[in-house]
């Protein structure tokens, strides 16, 4: 029982802490299609999610509703034995609103998702890689609640709270073969933590063409309860076991910034920069209520701090229409020692383009991305026998819709 218990509780630790390394930037149609170069131009309801200081420039109460639809592929091989992801399309829904109070303060709510993933191997049940997941769902999505204030004629300021919400759901097996399906498990956990966010946004009236934005997040804290339920088979009958547990996971510290420039009425050009404090994920606690003699588990990682690069521009065809354009370089945290099945992605190359129809009140921009990811050769972690692991063919489609309304 001990021994179960334990094994368990590694490869929910390996599973959640790599769900935890994949951040979503996809909170509008106009940032999607500039790549997410959005911090130090054009202010829209979104920027809530991008550069909060922007919204003082929004006058009125303004709003805005979108969701951004992913499809991926993507090949692990384990051991020699390769699987490849089923047919899927994710839902990234979000909403923001921003109410201008007086000629200096700006309030603001938004709603979307900063991490996710989801995905099952089509026949996994002979797959050794069944042992670290064959199935994941993991959900967020975070409420801001901003305040922004014009500080002068140049610099504004915000500062915001996050109420994170996260639910997710994994499937393993502990013996890949005939067995596989009477041998597998289910973990599931949700949980609500609380982070913040300051930022600002900076236009000098002696570089009128140029401004510079930036944002600093907080780490957020996850503590989370949930349920194990496995069936394995050690004679017969099956033996069930059934547990409560919790555990706690911190989701690092992220410092975003952008530089803008306006070399025309028409056009639009950023490059930014966010770089996340992966490093400072040290460790995973997991402790199950209902086993006797099982201890608290401490998983250490080794993830590398990131960094993701942009560019975007904006082109003005006329009053109503705006055509756009982004490229990205993400680079992964991803450690070749402890590589699992969650997240099968190195480095990724985002090109993305889009455009944007503006009339009277109404606003409505659409946007379409395409992810290529290098290919990555390594090891699964020590606690699953360091078995070599690659991921291959790793691409994804994301096709995004957001729709703006001026009260």
């Amino acid at each position: 029982m001990k021994k179960l218990a334990v094994l368990l509780s590694l490869l929910l630790l390996a599973d959640v802490s790599h769900a935890a390394g994949f951040a979503l930037y996809e909170f509008s149609a106009r940032t999607t299609a500039m790549g997410g170069a959005a911090m130090a131009n054009q202010a829209e309801a979104a920027s809530i999610a991008v550069n909060p200081a922007l919204i003082t420039e929004l006058e009125g109460t303004q709003a805005q509703l979108g969701v951004t639809a992913v499809t991926a592929h993507a090949k692990t091989t384990v051991a020699g034995q390769a699987r490849t992801l089923k047919d899927d399309v994710w839902m990234l829904p979000n909403f923001f609103v921003t109410h201008k109070m007086s000629d200096d303060v700006t309030f603001g709510l938004g709603g979307f998702s900063r991490y996710g993933l989801g995905g099952e191997y089509k026949n996994w049940q002979s797959w050794s890689g069944s042992q670290l997941a064959y199935r994941v769902k993991l959900e967020t999505f975070s409420f801001t609640p901003t305040i922004a204030v014009k500080a002068n004629e140049e610099l504004s300021v915000a500062m915001g709270l996050e109420a994170m919400v996260i639910g997710f759901t994994q499937n393993s097996t502990l013996m890949p073969g005939p067995m596989a399906e009477r041998a597998a498990y289910k973990i599931s956990g949700s949980g609500v933590s609380w982070g913040g966010n300051f930022s600002f946004i900076y236009r000098p009236q002696w570089a009128e063409k140029w401004s510079l934005g930036a944002m600093y997040r907080t780490k957020v804290k996850q503590e989370l309860s949930g349920r194990l339920n496995a069936g394995v088979e050690y004679g017969d009958p099956i033996n069930i076991y059934n547990a409560n547990a919790k555990g706690s996971i911190a989701l690092p510290d992220s410092i975003s910034a952008g530089l803008s420039f306006r070399p025309t009425e028409k056009w639009t050009l950023e490059a930014g920069i966010v770089g996340t404090f992966w490093s400072s994920y040290d460790q995973i606690l997991i402790e199950y209520k209902e086993m006797e003699n099982t201890p608290t588990i401490h998983n250490k990682k080794d993830y590398k701090d990131a960094y993701r690069l942009n560019l975007g521009a904006e082109y003005k065809i006329n009053q109503n229409w705006a055509a756009r354009a982004g490229y990205v370089y993400d680079k992964s945290p991803i450690n070749e020692k402890s590589m699992d099945t969650l997240v099968p992605v190195d480095d990724r190359h985002i090109a993305s383009v889009g455009i944007g129809y503006t009339q009277d009140r109404w606003s409505v921009d659409v946007a379409y991305a395409h992810i290529f990811s290098k290919d990555l050769s390594g090891t699964t972690s020590a606690q699953f026998g360091s078995q070599p692991i690659k991921y291959s063919d790793g691409r994804s489609d994301m096709y995004a819709l957001t729709v703006g309304y001026k009260f």
